[in-house]
Order: structure tokens, then C-alpha cells, then sequence
């Protein structure tokens, strides 16, 4: 799973653009930056595999226990009644001993009929009154521990969503989706029954045990001593099945967090899965991956038999031999009928808690086990430092924008550098194209000015001011990108435009930008309007108007700098000779830079870049950069005569004298 992150890490980088040498279409890897100290690779990041096996906290009951701190007040207080009602039902053993007695007291001519009829009764009601009791107080413990629960989990999934929206964009690049959902799920699930429920019912038993013992050795102090001699064997057979089973559940939360990042990454691509005919071949890579979830169940499967198999016999055996020597001292005067029944009924009692804390433990030591990635992912310091805190205002006519060179690798490909030596300047107002083979680095520059990574090496500054010292709220709202694949969520139309605001804006401003992106038309069809909901990923839009609501999101945001991934690609030709008026428009007292793929984007920039091999190696405007006949002409040459048709020639020579104009029909013929 790794290896397919890191792939897909520069897949956007990897399409084939119209704009290209024709001989370059595979990745170009860049040169290695000249040695020096500031010019060290970056540290590769671990795979989610190796972050596991790494250094991860350890966890013990005690910081799952932290979790549930500010619920401590409620927790006092369930365990309060839970203390109530485990000595009202250890009561019930030492009343059904008054019962029998009086029964045997009575046959035997110790007492009256009369009196034992009293006796019963008495005991009687006393027995309504302590179940009764034991009844609101259980159910009291039950609500108050259950509710705190639900608020740890509650504040569990907050946090470490929080704290994973926190991490670098590098993070995400070597690390299944799928694995985080399932921490954040099933793993806090796990975590919430342990800090609280487990707990509850683990002092409940504990309680139960310790009274219950004492209870035992005051009825008779033969048979609990002789109860106590079979204690070490048990403790012994326990503490190997929970060494063994912690292990086992361990590697089983670990494979199903797997399975369920294949599983969500096949649904979300269920098109393409089906595009190509490979459903059986998806079937048999997760039957793969749930027969690793199924290996490690069975294994602590086998542990839980052996444990029980052995457990439940010795303590069943161990409880006859227990009654037999009673009924010994029962027949020897030296203990009362009435109280061998008690004593075998704590024994019960104590040996059902026993068996509840075992069951109890196995649940805290899968809680342990998914606490441990949990923990891992909440105590994880990203890795990209902070941003800073200056504000530039720039010029009004637009952000500068300046690069330095620029050496930079992906951290999770650490030896191979995307860019090396790239230099460039943006002037406020000014349009900027950048074109070049697949793999360049057009679209590493993109994600570096948006600062998801930072360089190795160089600097990069927006109005002056290096990049690393901006707000990040701000540096964000000054810079937009609408990417060539946008994102839209599943929520209402009107909830993706404003995505990108922080502040609160009107109607008729939400209004003025669809206008602008010309998505108006479309939105007010819909029968719901702007509040229409385009279902999860935009799949209930075309790809065209997914891309101009995600111009319209960008327009709305009013940035200085404006980031364009061949924003109009979706677009027919109609469609993006409008949206290119409206992004000309748009334009106006700000900068832009376009990752160009076609002729007619080309032209209507002020400057064109010609990136290869992680550096711009020609620039200047399309009809100087044509006329000196160098690599950015060869790109144009081979991407018109290869169409092996004399329009496109035309065409070019139709541009080449327009200048930045150029129609939607121009567009159409430069496919």
C-alpha cells in the first residue's frame, strides 16, 4: 500500500499534456543539486508499516485511564453505586443461609413452625429490599459509566481528527486513508469501552471478589483457605493466555486497519475498477487481506480455547473438592448447612468475577493495542515547522511571487529530486504559464507555493517575504488554486462555493461568483438551486461543472494570487472560451499562474516558463519564445504538425499574430 501512495504522490505530474516534447513523456528525474550542507535530501517518512513496528508509545491502562479524566466526577459517582450494589448482592448468599437454616432448624425440632414461618418471611422482604436496591443502584452505575463513556469517544475522535488535519501534507502522501478512518472508528471505539465500561465492570468484579473473599473466610476459613490454594495455578494460566492474546489482537487490529484502507480505496474508485474489468481481482486482494484478520483471530481464537478449556474444568474441580470437604465439616458439627450454602454461593459470586475480569482484561488488552496506534497518531509532531506570522500587503495589483534556486524531493522519495536550481519571479499582475514534459515539476511548484512541503534547498518568497514566515490563514486566502481535478464535497452547492471563505458572506456574493465561473445556469436549474447537494465526490455533476464551481469557490475567496491547473480542461469549447473571459476578468489586480496543457492558454499568458528536468530552462512571451526557435517552439511544433493536419498550422500562425486572443474554436483545435 505504500509503494501505491508514493505513486500516486506525483500521478498529477505524471499526465500526459498536450504542451510536450513528444520524446519527453515519461518522468524526467532531476539532476542532483550541487553537494552542500544546505542541499541534504529530505528525511524520507516512515510507510504505515514501519510506523507501527517504530517507536510508538507504549500504553498502559493508566493512559487509557487519562482519557477519561474529565469524566471524573461522573465515574465517582457510578462507582459509588457500584459499590452499593455489589454489597447488596453479596447480602443475598448470607440471607439464603437464614433460610435454610431456619428450614433444617425447624425439622429438626429447634424451633417452632410458627417461628420459622416468621423467620422466612422476615428474610423475605429483606431479600426484596437488597434487590431492590441492587437494582437502582446497578442501574444508576450502568448509566452514569455508559454516558461517560460516550463522552470520551465523543472527544477521542475529536482530537485525533483534529490532530490528523494538523499533519503535514507529506503525512497523508505514505499513508492509507482507509488506515485513518479505521482508527478513528473502530480504535477509538475500543479505547472508549476500556477507559470507561471496561473499568466499571472490572472494579465491579474486583469489588466483588475481595468482599466476596472476606465474606468466605468469615463463613469458614477451612474452605476459603483451601479455596486460596488453587488461586496460583489460575493466575498462572491467565497470565499466559493475556500475554498471548494481546499479541494476537495487536496484529489483527493492525491487518483489519489494511483491509479496511483496500476496501475504501476500491469503493472510491469503484469506476475505474469496473472500467477495467477487475472485480475478481479486487475480491481476491481483499480475501487477502481478511485472511490476514482471519489468521491472527483464529490464533487468539486458539488461545481463548486452550485458556478456557483448561480454566473452566480446574475451576470447576477445584469448587467440588471446595464442597466436598464441606459437606465433611458439615457432617462433622463444625460448620451449619445454611452456611456451607452461603459459602458456595460467594464462591460462585467470586468465581463469576473472576471469570468477568478475564473477560474484561482480553477487552483492555485490545483497547491497549488500539490505543497504541491511537496514541501514535495523536502524539505525532508534524513535520513540516510552523508557519509564522507575518501578513504582507504587497501591491494592490497583485501578490510577487519568487523563486530561488529552488532544490526540492519529495520526503517520501527522498533521493529523487523534483526540482533542482528553479528559478522564477512573478511581478504583481502579471500571468504566468508554465508548460513542459510530464513530469517536470509544474505541479511540484504549485503544491510549494501553497507550502505543503517546503524546499531542501532555495528560497521562496511571496511579496518579498519568505513563505515559511506567513500566517497560514493568510497565505491561503491569498492564494486560490482550482486544480484540474477539484475536490467538491458532499454538501450543498452552496457550502462548496463558500468552502474556501472565512468569513461570512451573502447570498448575492455567492450569486456574483457562480456568475463569474458561469455556473449560474446550471446551479439555478437544478430544482433545489444553490442549496442542492451533489453527492459524495460531485457525482451527481458533469466534470464540467464541478470545475467551474470550484472557479467559482476560488473567485469568491479574492485572492492575489491565483493558481490555475488547466482549470478549463473539463470544459467544451463553449464553455471555456466564457470561463476564460471570466478568468481574464478575474484576473485583474492579481497575479496568476497557470499550469498550461493547451495552445490557447498558452498565448494569453504575459510571460511562458518552459520547466524540464525540475528547472525552467526558456522563458519570454509566446511569440518571442516562438521566434527564437527554441525548446518551448519545439513543444508547439510537435504538438501541431504531429496532428499531421494543415489546420493547426494555420491556426498558429493565426495566433502568433493575435497575440493573447484566442477563441474557444482555437481551444477546440489544439486537442
Amino acid at each position: 500500500m505504500g509503494r501505491k501512495q508514493q505513486s500516486r504522490q506525483q500521478q498529477h505530474e505524471q499526465r500526459q499534456p498536450l504542451l510536450q516534447n513528444g520524446s519527453d513523456a515519461t518522468d524526467v528525474e532531476a539532476p542532483p543539486p550541487a553537494p552542500g550542507p544546505a542541499a541534504a535530501p529530505a528525511a524520507a517518512l516512515p510507510t504505515a508499516a514501519d510506523a507501527d513496528a517504530d517507536a510508538a508509545p507504549r500504553v498502559g491502562v493508566l493512559r487509557l485511564l487519562a482519557e477519561a479524566k474529565p469524566e471524573a466526577g461522573t465515574i465517582t459517582i457510578a462507582t459509588f453505586f457500584l459499590f452499593i450494589a455489589a454489597l447488596a448482592n453479596l447480602a443475598i448468599p448470607k440471607i439464603a443461609g437464614r433460610l435454610i437454616d431456619a428450614c433444617t432448624q425447624a425439622a429438626a425440632g429447634q424451633i417452632t413452625a410458627a417461628a420459622a414461618r416468621a423467620l422466612l418471611d422476615q428474610n423475605l422482604y429483606l431479600v426484596l429490599a437488597v434487590m431492590g436496591a441492587a437494582g437502582l443502584a446497578s442501574g444508576l452505575r450502568a448509566y452514569l459509566f455508559n454516558s461517560a463513556a460516550e463522552r470520551v469517544m465523543c472527544r477521542l475522535r475529536v482530537r485525533l481528527f483534529t490532530q490528523l488535519v494538523q499533519q503535514e501534507v507529506a503525512f497523508f502522501d505514505v499513508t492509507p486513508v482507509g488506515e485513518l478512518s479505521n482508527r478513528l472508528s473502530e480504535d477509538t471505539r475500543a479505547m472508549k469501552d476500556a477507559a470507561t465500561t471496561s473499568i466499571s465492570m472490572m472494579l465491579r468484579s474486583l469489588l466483588t471478589c475481595v468482599l466476596g473473599a472476606v465474606m468466605m473466610f468469615i463463613t469458614s476459613w477451612r474452605l476459603a483457605s483451601l479455596t486460596c490454594a488453587t488461586l496460583p495455578v489460575t493466575l498462572l494460566m491467565f497470565r499466559t493466555f493475556a500475554r498471548l492474546n494481546k499479541r494476537y489482537v495487536t496484529a489483527q487490529l493492525t491487518s483489519a486497519a489494511a483491509a479496511s484502507a483496500t476496501a475504501q480505496e476500491v469503493l472510491a474508485g469503484i469506476r475505474t475498477v469496473k472500467s477495467f474489468a477487475k472485480e475478481g481481482h479486487i475480491v481476491r486482494k481483499y480475501t487477502s487481506a481478511a485472511n490476514d484478520i482471519l489468521s491472527w483471530g483464529l490464533k487468539s481464537a486458539v488461545a481463548s480455547g486452550v485458556f478456557t478449556g483448561s480454566a473452566i474444568p480446574f475451576a470447576f474441580g477445584s469448587m467440588m473438592v471446595v464442597l466436598w470437604y464441606g459437606a465433611v465439616l458439615v457432617l462433622q458439627g463444625d460448620m451449619s448447612l445454611g452456611d456451607l450454602n452461603a459459602y458456595m454461593l460467594y464462591a460462585i459470586f467470586v468465581s463469576g468475577s473472576a471469570g468477568g475480569i478475564a473477560g474484561t482484561a482480553a477487552s483492555l488488552i485490545a483497547a491497549v493495542g488500539a490505543g497504541r496506534r491511537v496514541f501514535q497518531l495523536m502524539d505525532r509532531t508534524p513535520q513540516l515547522p510552523p508557519s509564522g506570522t507575518l501578513k504582507p500587503a504587497g501591491s494592490p495589483a497583485g501578490a510577487s511571487l519568487e523563486f530561488k534556486d529552488v532544490h526540492f524531493a519529495y520526503p517520501s522519495r527522498p533521493d529523487s529530486w523534483v526540482l533542482s536550481g528553479f528559478s522564477l519571479a512573478i511581478s504583481p499582475g502579471q500571468s504566468v504559464a508554465l508548460v513542459g514534459a510530464s513530469g517536470g515539476g509544474k505541479s511540484t511548484v504549485v503544491k510549494l507555493v501553497q507550502r505543503f512541503y517546503d524546499p531542501q534547498r532555495g528560497s521562496l518568497t511571496l511579496d518579498g517575504i519568505d513563505i515559511r514566515s506567513i500566517d497560514t490563514t493568510f497565505l491561503h486566502q491569498a492564494v486560490a488554486l482550482v486544480a484540474q481535478e477539484p475536490l467538491v464535497f458532499s454538501e450543498s452547492i452552496e457550502y462548496n462555493i463558500c468552502f474556501g471563505v472565512h468569513r461570512q458572506v451573502t447570498q448575492a456574493e455567492i450569486e456574483a461568483a457562480a456568475v463569474a465561473a458561469h455556473a449560474h445556469g446550471f446551479i439555478s436549474a437544478l430544482p433545489q438551486g444553490y442549496a442542492s447537494r451533489v453527492g459524495e465526490a460531485g457525482v451527481m455533476l458533469s466534470g464540467g461543472q464541478r470545475q467551474r464551481l470550484a472557479i467559482a469557490r476560488a473567485l469568491l475567496c479574492a485572492p492575489r494570487l491565483l493558481l490555475l491547473d488547466e482549470a478549463t480542461s473539463a470544459l467544451d469549447a463553449e464553455s471555456e472560451h466564457l470561463v476564460q473571459q471570466a478568468l481574464q476578468e478575474a484576473a485583474r489586480n492579481r497575479s496568476v499562474m497557470v499550469i498550461a496543457h493547451r495552445l490557447s492558454t498558452v498565448t494569453g499568458a504575459d510571460m511562458v516558463a518552459v520547466v524540464q528536468a525540475g528547472s525552467v530552462v526558456e522563458s519570454g512571451t509566446h511569440s518571442a519564445l516562438m521566434a527564437a526557435g527554441g525548446a518551448y517552439s519545439q513543444l508547439v511544433q510537435r504538438q501541431v504538425f504531429g496532428a499531421g493536419a494543415g489546420v493547426e498550422v494555420q491556426e498558429v500562425q493565426e495566433v502568433e499574430h493575435a497575440g493573447s486572443s484566442s477563441s474557444g474554436a482555437d481551444a477546440h483545435g489544439q486537442k
